[in-house]
């Protein structure tokens, strides 16, 4: 039934090509095809290779004729011919399958560089010189017959492996299903196929449950599994069974095998004949491949654990988060909006809004570099800094130019910079702003239907201890829009195009959309932004303010 092998093996069942009866094996001679329009050439290669099987042709049209039924291991083909040139023959060996195995020597009288290279790069093995040195010829032959006769004594080895080989090539096929595992259910269930790798007449699994107790899986029932199961069951509780186990049961007279799946349980392989050398040999690498799943589930279900923690911690920052974002509404005679598209859980961009003194009310937009946790905790002690320094004596300018400061002192050696724009809102319509290095401001004139765009007035903050801050100011009438966002807005991307939203798209939106309120008038501009990228996911955190004059 199981077809049990008795040759004599080295490493996990494979057998030791050495121990077999070479002198039982019929061993053919070398077979070797002569293609050379001289037949005196021929004659001389016949004589001077005796004991190999030689055999030549004078032309291609011949050799073609001839090679398929002599199957050489070996052909020398001249360089020129009367019907073809010698590389293009051995090109058109290279091209056909069956002949992909044929070692190939040129006859050359010449050692012409150019030539050699383009030989070597069809394939060809090495190139023979005329007139021939006997034993140069016979020296770069028999480094060829050698390897031709060890290929002939492995391929006659493995016939007696054949059984052997199937059974690793399921294993192999076992191992990849096993690298995608990440449960204990789905490795029980890939057992299932184990008779491919180890004939079996029963498989049993014994599940442990969490109450300690076994259920019993009978992937493969055996015919006296009711009165063998008891004894298994009294096996386990004897703590018999070692990481791998093999035992007799006499009185079923079956011969088992076990394995253990350490906390999850056993799997039991039950054979009516004794398990063979190679078939324990497979049973062990099956029970390490396990042992190394096993450990890896375990990890993984570890990592999870642990990421569903992180990200539990990072749902509770996110709200943290949000919670500080003010809630904007109408303001001293102004309409405000905005919108807050993170690219990860947490932003690196960040806005905030308070009032400085009575009727003075304070916007802050920021953008820190990158986006994520590092970022938003450098934007966390940005606003904190700016809220601190934020006061009636302070203007804008120099609220940044100190918070600037602090930041290379607090960060030496972080390199994290960022930009910040800041308007204060005066109730006659007068805003008062300064820009760090920020993407410019766009400011809509209502009455002649124009947008202007206002730049920065300043650098990058975090980047240099000394940088300079200017004030400047605008007066919004009634319907004037000043329009604040971050770059992750014109940086978006379209995916089929690679191009980007750009400066000039956003403008146009804004235009055309400049009759809106605050808030439909950011949601026009959030529809143009996806439509242009495709809804595909935000490369780049994107906070849009709108400010409009009542």
């Amino acid at each position: 039934m199981h077809g049990k092998n008795t040759l004599e093996k080295t490493y996990f069942g494979m057998y030791n090509a050495h121990h077999y009866r070479n002198d039982t094996m019929d061993v053919e001679p070398i077979r070797i095809l002569v293609l050379d329009d001289d037949p005196f050439i021929g004659k001389m290669l016949v004589t001077m290779l005796a004991g190999y099987n030689v055999m030549c042709t004078t032309s291609f049209s011949q050799f073609q004729q001839v090679i398929e039924k002599f199957n050489p291991d070996i052909a020398i083909i001249d360089l020129h011919l009367p019907d073809a040139h010698g590389l293009d023959v051995c090109k058109w060996i290279r091209s056909q399958n069956q002949y992909k195995d044929v070692i190939l020597y040129i006859l050359t009288a010449t050692n012409d560089e150019q030539t050699l290279i383009r030989a070597y790069s069809i394939g060809v093995m090495d190139y023979i010189i005329k007139p021939f040195n006997k034993f140069i010829l016979f020296s770069k032959l028999r480094r060829c017959a050698l390897m031709i006769e060890i290929k002939r004594k492995l391929e006659y080895s493995l016939e007696y492996q054949k059984d052997i080989k199937k059974r690793l090539l399921q294993l192999n096929d076992f191992i990849k299903k096993c690298i995608k595992i990440d449960d204990i259910d789905t490795l029980v269930a890939l057992f299932l196929h184990i008779n491919y790798i180890i004939p079996l007449d029963g498989l049993f699994i014994f599940n442990k449950l969490t109450t300690g107790k076994y259920t019993v899986l009978k992937l493969i029932s055996h015919e006296s599994w009711q009165s063998l199961i008891p004894k298994l069951h009294k096996v386990i509780a004897q703590n018999a069974i070692k990481p791998v186990s093999f035992f007799f049961e006499s009185t079923t007279h079956v011969y088992i095998a076990s394995i253990s799946l350490q906390r999850y349980g056993y799997v039991f392989f039950v054979s009516n004949l004794p398990y063979t050398p190679d078939e324990r040999n497979l049973i062990g690498l099956l029970a390490e491949i396990i042992r190394v799943i096993i450990s890896r589930t375990e990890i993984y279900e570890y990592v999870q654990k642990q990421n569903k923690i992180y990200r539990d911690e990072i749902s509770k920052v996110r709200q943290i988060q949000v919670a500080q974002l003010p809630k904007f509404r109408n303001i001293n005679g102004y309409g405000i909006a905005s919108t807050f598209l993170p690219a990860e859980d947490i932003s690196g961009d960040f806005f905030d809004g308070f009032y400085i003194e009575h009727g003075v009310f304070q916007i802050v937009l920021c953008d820190v570099s990158g986006h994520g946790i590092a970022s938003s905790y450098i934007g966390n002690a940005m606003r904190t800094l700016i809220r601190t320094f934020s006061f009636h004596e302070q203007s804008p300018a120099k609220v940044l130019y100190k918070v600037n400061r602090q930041m290379i002192a607090d960060g030496q050696g972080l390199y994290y910079f960022g930009t910040a724009v800041i308007c204060r809102l005066y109730p006659d319509g007068t805003i008062l702003y300064t820009s760090a290095g920020h993407p410019p401001l766009y400011y809509y004139n209502y009455h002649v239907h124009k947008i202007e765009e206002l730049p920065n007035t300043g650098g990058l903050l975090g980047v240099f201890e000394d940088m300079a801050y200017q004030d400047a100011s605008i007066i919004l009438q009634s319907g004037d829009m000043l329009f604040l966002y971050t770059d992750g807005l014109t940086e978006s991307m379209n995916p089929a195009l690679k191009t980007l939203y750009g400066d000039q798209r956003l403008k146009d939106t804004i235009f055309i959309n400049a009759h809106e309120n605050p808030v439909e008038l950011l949601h026009s501009i959030c529809g143009s932004m996806y439509e242009f990228t495709e809804y595909a996911p935000l490369e780049d955190d994107v906070t849009l303010i709108c400010i409009k004059k009542i």
